[in-house]
C-alpha cells in the first residue's frame, strides 16, 4: 500500500504540471497569429473597400441619369 501511495502523488502533481503546461503552450501559439491570415485579411479589407467605393460611384452615376431611382427602388 505505500508504494502506490508513493507513485500515485507524484503521479498527481505530474499530471497537474503537465496540465498547466499544455494550457500555457496552448496560449502562446494562439496569441502568435498567422501571419498569412493576416495578409488575407488585409486583402479582403482592401478589397471590400474598392467594392464600397465602386458602389458609391455607380450610385452618383445612377442619380445623375435616372434621379428618383432610390425612391422607385424602395417601392
Amino acid at each position: 500500500m505505500d508504494i502506490v501511495g508513493l507513485v500515485a502523488v507524484p503521479c498527481f502533481f505530474g499530471t497537474i504540471i503537465y496540465i498547466v503546461h499544455a494550457l500555457l503552450q496552448g496560449r502562446r501559439t494562439r496569441t502568435t497569429a498567422d501571419p498569412t491570415l493576416h495578409l488575407a485579411l488585409s486583402q479582403a479589407e482592401a478589397q471590400a473597400a474598392r467594392l464600397e467605393e465602386r458602389i458609391d460611384h455607380l450610385e452618383r452615376i445612377l442619380d445623375e441619369d435616372a434621379p428618383g431611382w432610390r425612391a422607385r427602388s424602395s417601392r
